[in-house]
C-alpha cells in the first residue's frame, strides 16, 4: 500500500446533485471546470458548524480543493468557498424549479460509460462549464427578472453543444431562406429541425408528429436564442402563454432527438394546482 500523499486540485465546479451518506456525512455530484465530473465525500458535512456544509447544497458555483485518486469512485473534500449562490437573494419557487430542472438536465449530460472509473474529463466538459456557469449568473444576477428564460437559453446551449439546435435560417426541405415563410403559417418540421416555407408545407406530412405549429411571437424568441441576442428578450410582451408555447416546444424537439430525455421533475412544482 502506497504511503505517498494522494494529489489535490483546485477547481470551480457546480453542484448538482448532494445526498446524505452515514449519520453526518454527505456526497455531493460536481461539474468541474478542469476535471469533468467529480462524486466527493464531505466527511460530517451536515454538522451545524463544519465548513464543508456550504459546498454540497445543489446549484452553488464554487471554487473547491478535494483529492484526486483515479482508483476512487469518491474524492475526499478537503475545502473550498461559495463563489455564487442563484438563491441567496430570491428564492422564490419559479427560481428554485427552473434552477434544480436545469441541474438535473446537466447532470442527465454526464458520459454513464465512465461512472464506473473515476474522474475522467471529457474534451466537451470545459464548455460544458461554461455554459452552466453562464446560466448560474444570469439567475444569480439581481436584475434577472425572467429565470424561464435562463433556462430556456440553457436548454438551446445544450442542444447546440450536441449538435442538434435548430437551424431556423432555411427551409430544410428545399434550403429556402427563411425570411420567405414570414407570412405564415409557421410549421416546424421536428425531425429535420427548421420552419418550412410555404411550397413544403404542402408536401404530405410522411411522420405522426413530426411537424408542430409555431405562432410569431414564439419563433422570434426562438431565433434571438439561436442569435444570442437573448438581452432583447427582456422587452418581450411574455405571456403565460408565450412561455407555455416555446417552453413545450424545446421540450417537444429534446424528446425527439435525445434518448432518455424527459421533463425534469422540479418543473412539475409550477404547474397549475387543481383545487
Amino acid at each position: 500500500m502506497s504511503v505517498l500523499p494522494q494529489p489535490v486540485v483546485a477547481t470551480d465546479a457546480l453542484v448538482l446533485r448532494s445526498w446524505s451518506c452515514g449519520e453526518t456525512s454527505s456526497i455531493a455530484s460536481y461539474l468541474t471546470r478542469d476535471h469533468g465530473y467529480v462524486k466527493v465525500i464531505a466527511k460530517a458535512a451536515r454538522r451545524p458548524r463544519s465548513s464543508l456544509r456550504p459546498l454540497v447544497e445543489p446549484g452553488r458555483l464554487l471554487a473547491v480543493e478535494f483529492g484526486l485518486d483515479p482508483r476512487r469512485k469518491l474524492q475526499y473534500l478537503r475545502g473550498g468557498s461559495v463563489h455564487m449562490d442563484p438563491l441567496a437573494a430570491e428564492p422564490s419557487l419559479e427560481r428554485s424549479a427552473f434552477l434544480l430542472g436545469a441541474l438535473e438536465l446537466v447532470d442527465r449530460c454526464r458520459p454513464r460509460e465512465l461512472e464506473a472509473a473515476g474522474p475522467v474529463p471529457d474534451r466537451d466538459d470545459a464548455t460544458l462549464f461554461a455554459v452552466c456557469e453562464e446560466f448560474v449568473r444570469m439567475l444569480s444576477s439581481p436584475t434577472c427578472s425572467r429565470p424561464d428564460l435562463a433556462f430556456f437559453a440553457l436548454e438551446w446551449d445544450l442542444l447546440s453543444l450536441q449538435g442538434l439546435a435548430p437551424d431556423l435560417t432555411v427551409c430544410p426541405g428545399c434550403g429556402t431562406p427563411a425570411e420567405a415563410a414570414d407570412a405564415g403559417p409557421y410549421l416546424f418540421a421536428v425531425a429535420e429541425g427548421g420552419v418550412l416555407c410555404p411550397a413544403c408545407r404542402t408536401v404530405e406530412n410522411s411522420g405522426s408528429g413530426a411537424r408542430r405549429q409555431l405562432g410569431r411571437e414564439a419563433l422570434d424568441v426562438l431565433r434571438s436564442l439561436a442569435r444570442d441576442r437573448r438581452g432583447g428578450l427582456d422587452q418581450v410582451a411574455w405571456s403565460r402563454a408565450l412561455r407555455r408555447e416555446v417552453g413545450a416546444f424545446l421540450h417537444g424537439f429534446m424528446g425527439y432527438h435525445l434518448p432518455g430525455y424527459r421533463l425534469p421533475a422540479a418543473l412539475d412544482l409550477l404547474r397549475p394546482r387543481k383545487d
